[in-house]
């Protein structure tokens, strides 16, 4: 069995890439003793919200900006 001292020698000596790889390891296993489940970016999609090609939401805001900007004015 290694000591810890050991295996941080180890863990020193590994390349960038594979100190990442035993990162995403350790969590993975930390998560599934706490009962956890982490993102798995490699088989699921998710859907996000984005701005663009929504020109009319922002056409639709403009001008009930402008209609509130107007009222504020007529009252002064």
């Amino acid at each position: 069995m290694m000591l810890n001292s050991e295996l941080l020698i180890k863990l020193e000596q590994l390349s960038r890439g594979d100190k990442f790889q035993i990162i995403q390891f350790l969590m993975a296993e930390l998560a599934k003793e706490e009962g956890l489940e982490l993102l798995d970016n490699h088989n699921k999609t998710y859907r996000t919200w984005s701005p663009h090609n929504y020109s009319d939401a922002a056409d639709k805001l403009m001008s009930l900006l402008e209609q509130e900007e107007g009222k504020e004015n007529a009252e002064c």
